[in-house]
């Protein structure tokens, strides 16, 4: 990815709000390469079949499923004007003002060596398990870097995105169903509140069903 993909990228986020996902944008979401019941291809179909606009395929420690749909040939769309946009994507563990949490990267360069600590399909050690580090590496890469669901951790999220401002991030997951209703909608109540908070620190906000069943529109 390049420095004019990152703005693009960017710029769609900036259009984001509670309403995007899971029928427009959709940046969360795990395949058979991490934890997910649906393979690369099933969730390529799936969001063709529900006219997505742009969505990220984030396993854990994996870019996997991007690499393996990059390098398709299925034609069997090509009479479609529309296909969604696939961004890379990846779910990184680090620790965060000492507390583990999440990092989603979007629009990175896949094959950047500084994503090399992330991609082998288990948890960095050491210094690279910080999360200054994990955010530099995804900015050298030309990526983003996102706070994934502030609501879920130890900490509670105003003290997390805080930290996360300091250290750079570009984004927090803002929109996201915290009581996985079976019908995916942003948890209203916290996901306002998450809102408010980031930006109070200029940060953006993303969305994302995190799904790893068999559809989209749920965890």
């Amino acid at each position: 990815m390049s420095n004019i993909d990152s703005l693009a990228l960017i710029n769609i986020i900036k259009s984001i709000n509670k309403d995007s996902c899971p029928n427009s944008i959709n940046f969360h979401m795990h395949s058979t390469y991490s934890d997910g019941s649906l393979t690369a291809k099933e969730i390529f179909n799936q969001a063709i079949e529900l006219n997505l606009d742009h969505y990220a395929i984030t396993d854990h420690h994996s870019v996997d499923a991007y690499i393996e749909l990059s390098k398709s040939n299925d034609f069997s769309y090509k009479n479609r004007i529309n296909i969604p946009k696939l961004w890379t994507g990846i779910e990184i563990t680090c620790l965060l003002k000492g507390c583990l949490v999440h990092v989603l990267g979007l629009g990175f360069n896949p094959k950047s060596n500084y994503l090399l600590p992330y991609i082998d399909n288990k948890s960095a050690i050491g210094n690279e398990l910080l999360a200054s580090t994990v955010v530099e590496s995804i900015h050298n890469a030309n990526g983003i870097a996102v706070l994934a669901h502030p609501a879920r951790y130890k900490l509670p999220f105003d003290i997390l995105i805080n930290e996360a401002s300091i250290l750079n991030f570009d984004a927090v997951e803002t929109w996201y169903n915290y009581e996985r209703a079976h019908n995916w909608r942003p948890s209203e109540f916290v996901c306002d509140k998450i809102f408010d908070c980031a930006n109070s620190y200029s940060l953006l906000s993303t969305c994302g069903t995190d799904s790893h069943g068999l559809s989209l529109l749920r965890r």
